[in-house]
């Protein structure tokens, strides 16, 4: 049923299931390992499971009627929180939102649900104001908090609430979901397992994405010696048709929220989140591109210390491996530039020095 549906977590699932077959269910939970593991779906499915009115044990039914609003995001005591604006944080107006709300009764279910995505992103003087409502919190009131950075958050945060780690999945269990959801041949869906490191949501994009291709011929173009110069403004157009093609998903997304009636404020408003929602898929779509950079040049590092074909994680480009030079220095130049990004650094120049670093 329901929980069945998170594999590879059967310490967490456990200690989840148990909480609701005991009854004792804690006013924070906390959730936290690599992305693309379950933390999200777990989540949801604790907060269908506390509000089940079917009669399984420890589980959500996933037939009723409070399970299927929960599912299509419609059940009016789960509240789902994401990062917004500009800086695509959590701030202190959106903690104090939930705070509020928190103090009434449910409308409708056992328990009110607040559901943090990101939670790191939450600003320490939020979180404060967080803090306050676990020491104190409402019985009927459970906060889930999702991170892949749990030391991002506030200490006294962290003792609020039961943490429960997520670990990556099973080569194995990524390569049956890809064989099943993409028809993939057994040897290609090996070696995207491998490179994923048992992220689904990674190995998905990496399917989906010709995100690999574009890394390997760069990175192979740069061992060769073509112009560093050149190949980071190549790299650089990429990413625009990238950015392009997420603004107009984002555009459509946005597509049915008419505020044509509502204030100058709320168009304003929405123009903000769209614009943070696309800066912040943009950055991310530019971390995995320096995660595969990452991944080649350690493979080239640790196959030529070890000769180990076992311990690369692009088995299938084990003939390309080697050529340009020493890859530890590389492997500096890319964490420089991952700092860099995340601090919104100018993106054409951070890629143009980290070519030139590459390229030696």
């Amino acid at each position: 049923m329901s929980f069945a549906r998170v594999r590879d977590q059967e310490v967490a699932l456990r200690l989840l299931r148990n909480i609701i077959t005991r009854g004792r269910v804690p006013n924070g939970l906390l959730l936290h390992g690599p992305a693309g593991v379950g933390k999200r779906l777990a989540a949801t499915e604790m907060a269908k499971a506390v509000n089940c009115t079917g009669a399984l044990p420890g589980d959500a039914c996933d037939e009723c009627l409070s399970c299927r609003k929960t599912t299509h995001g419609n059940h009016p005591d789960v509240k789902v929180i994401v990062p917004s604006g500009r800086t695509r944080e959590i701030k202190k107006d959106d903690i104090d939102f939930i705070n509020d709300l928190s103090a009434y009764r449910p409308f409708e279910g056992e328990r009110r649900v607040f559901i943090i995505q990101d939670a790191e992103r939450i600003r320490v003087d939020a979180q404060n104001h967080l803090l306050k409502t676990l020491e104190e919190p409402p019985s009927a009131t459970l906060f889930i908090l999702i991170t892949e950075h749990p030391r991002a958050l506030l200490p006294t945060i962290r003792s609020r609430c039961q943490q429960l780690r997520f670990g990556a999945l099973r080569p194995e269990t990524v390569v049956e979901l890809l064989t099943r959801e993409r028809d993939m041949a057994p040897a290609t869906a090996e070696a995207i397992a491998s490179v994923s490191q048992g992220q689904m949501s990674r190995a998905l994009d990496l399917v989906d994405s010709e995100k690999r291709d574009v890394v390997m011929d760069m990175a192979r173009r740069l061992g060769a010696g073509e112009d560093p110069m050149l190949l980071s403004a190549e790299f650089a157009a990429h990413l625009r048709v990238q950015q392009e093609a997420i603004k107009a998903a984002v555009k459509a997304d946005f597509s049915g929220r008419n505020v044509d009636d509502g204030t100058r404020e709320d168009r304003e408003e929405l123009e903000e989140q769209q614009e943070a929602l696309v800066a912040g898929l943009i950055r991310g779509e530019i971390m995995e591109y320096l995660y595969l950079f990452q991944t080649w040049y350690r493979d080239a590092g640790v196959h030529a210390a070890t000769g180990d074909d076992s311990r690369v994680l692009n088995r299938d480009q084990l003939e390309h491996l080697g050529a340009g030079g020493d890859p530890w220095p590389k492997l500096t130049a890319i964490d420089k530039a991952w700092r860099y990004i995340e601090r919104n650094i100018n993106r054409d120049r951070v890629l143009r020095d980290l070519f030139f670093a590459l390229s030696t």
